[in-house]
């Protein structure tokens, strides 16, 4: 009898850890509403096997968020018992209760000094009001009107100088000087994102802003910035940031009209003019606007034109002049939920001619209608007006609103249109999940709503 021949094990099928470590990576969402959800998946991914842990574990603190003083000196223990853990560090957020005596957002700096050599972007997050509501403070303790700054926080910040991006939401500070100073430690940012961002007492102008050299880039504040998005803030403080900051700022966001800060600062007094003076920015070649709804439209189609203007103004520089092509504002509504569809469109068509005479020459456009009136065209080519271009983006609908989108919005900003200088995203979305007031609706809707009205129907 021959002996048998031992069966063949089943191999049983596998991925290559390099396709797993793949779909690990891509776990991680950095943004805002997401980053809790993502790092919780990574902590479970670490703790699948052996490995799975040593990427998982790169990717979960490559991003590190801390909530409270408890968070905070637990991670700094955890750093000291695993000094390469720091290193894997890209991304910091204080996310919690700001405002209190054992503030993260001042205990960092002390308890993780000399751990973050390898950090490039720190977010400071004050709880909104629904996360306070889900976690609130232990009974007897309350919250202080303003962050717990000392004098030696601008000195314990050159310890994390090298960091390149800083996101700041809902923070209020003693003074607008200790607002500056903290900026002024970080002189390598390139990005700044300030919201809701508020102070005490505004007083004088800080030593910072007030010695700045515009012949030496290494005495200007911020002088290596280049992208400023700052949302409801106090107009004055952001006047006075703008003012101090140099050429090498390429992208701006604002909003109009723009809200009132978290706090209201002391002495009240008359609110100045929204505009913003951006002539002393040539290199600008992106300017961004949340358009919210406007409670005093005349007072902000003024703010905006005269923003724009002075925008335009500065490419007029001939060091830093933009070329039409390079030069975009993008205009996109600071919620979706605020606004019907067509109440979006009606304000775009109100502020349509405001940002076609700012952004449009205003001689050509006269010129050609002279020689279409005259008759003398002859074969001279019509010159393009357009000092730059148009992005209509945010609008997050979907796909069977494509066409009205487009025919709506071509509608309020017909030379831009014409000349191809208009660019319309109707289902780019920041945030998905954000809807329209009328979100149910459909442009079958909006035409028989206008039939029934006897009105005209909205464009197809």
């Amino acid at each position: 009898m021959t002996d048998a021949l031992p069966s063949p094990v089943k191999a049983q099928p596998r991925l290559p850890i390099e396709v797993c470590e793949r779909v690990i990576v891509k776990v991680y969402d950095g943004r805002y509403a997401f980053v809790l959800t993502s790092l919780a998946t990574l902590s479970n991914c670490a703790l699948v096997c052996r490995a799975w842990r040593p990427r998982a574990q790169r990717v979960l603190f490559k991003y590190v968020l801390l909530r409270d003083k408890d968070a905070l000196y637990g991670f700094a223990d955890l750093l000291d018992a695993s000094p390469e853990l720091g290193t894997y560090m890209h991304t910091l957020q204080l996310r919690g209760y700001l405002h209190v005596p054992y503030s993260p957002a001042v205990l960092f700096l002390t308890a993780l000094r000399g751990k973050l050599t390898n950090l490039v972007e720190l977010y400071i997050y004050d709880f909104d009001d629904d996360e306070k509501a889900a976690s609130p403070l232990p009974e007897g303790e309350k919250e202080l009107p303003y962050l717990p700054i000392h004098r030696y926080v601008p000195s314990l910040l050159t310890s994390i100088s090298h960091i390149r991006k800083l996101e700041i939401s809902d923070v209020s500070f003693p003074s607008f000087g200790d607002f500056a100073r903290f900026l002024n430690a970080l002189s390598n940012l390139t990005t700044l994102y300030c919201y809701r961002i508020s102070w005490a007492v505004l007083g004088l102008d800080p030593i910072c802003m007030v010695t700045r050299s515009s012949s030496n880039s290494r005495k200007m504040f911020l002088p290596n910035l280049e992208k400023l998005i700052c949302f409801d803030m106090d107009e004055r403080g952001r006047q006075r940031l703008l003012s101090v900051l140099g050429p090498s700022l390429h992208m701006l966001w604002i909003k109009f009209p723009d809200g009132s800060p978290a706090v209201q600062m002391r002495p009240r007094r008359v609110a100045p003019s929204l505009a913003l003076n951006l002539r002393s920015f040539p290199c600008l070649d992106i300017l961004g606007c949340r358009i919210a709804p406007f409670p005093r439209p005349d007072r902000t189609l003024e703010s905006l034109r005269d923003t724009l203007v002075s925008w335009m103004a500065s490419s007029d520089d001939v060091v830093g002049d933009v070329s039409p092509s390079q030069r975009y504002l993008h205009l996109r509504p600071c919620a979706r939920g605020d606004f019907q569809r067509k109440e979006f469109v009606e304000l775009l068509r109100t502020i349509g001619p405001v940002v076609e005479a700012a952004l449009c020459r205003r001689e050509t456009a006269e010129g050609d209608l002279q020689d279409q009136t005259s008759g003398d065209t002859g074969d001279r080519p019509e010159t393009n007006p357009c000092r730059a271009a148009l992005l209509v983006q945010n609008l997050g609908d979907r796909l069977e609103w494509d066409g009205w989108w487009r025919t709506a919005v071509a509608e309020c900003f017909p030379t831009l249109w014409r000349w191809k200088r208009l660019y319309v995203f109707p289902m780019h979305a920041y945030f998905p999940t954000e809807e329209w007031h009328d979100h149910g609706l459909t442009p079958q809707d909006y035409a028989d709503r206008a039939a029934r009205n006897g009105g005209s129907p909205p464009p197809p």
